[in-house]
């Protein structure tokens, strides 16, 4: 099995890169070479953390079905534990047989 990946796993926060961006390029009016490079480098590094999360959100468990299967799937497991749930209720009032204590 491929290594198992949660949701709270994958790193999304987008925000802090994307605003390195922009500060760049309000810095572009004082040193437009050195800014216009660093944006390139931000961006790439933008980039490669989308297409991680990309990679990473392909690797969750249960991302191959679509919203009709999952459904479907949570009915039947609602449906099996409803009946499970009935079972032990029905058992717990049989008698229970003693068992000799040695």
């Amino acid at each position: 099995m491929e290594n198992s990946v949660t949701a709270s796993d994958i790193d999304t926060d987008f925000l802090p890169l994307i605003h390195d961006i922009i500060k760049s390029g309000e810095r572009e009016n004082h040193e437009p070479q050195k800014s216009a490079q660093e944006i390139a480098v931000k961006i790439q590094d933008l980039q490669k953390k989308i297409d991680l999360a990309r990679e990473q959100i392909r690797k969750l468990p249960g991302i191959q079905y679509n919203s009709e299967q999952q459904l479907k799937a949570m009915d039947h497991l609602r449906l099996s534990l409803q009946m499970k749930r009935q079972l032990l209720l029905k058992y717990r009032h049989m008698y229970s047989f003693d068992v000799p204590k040695y």
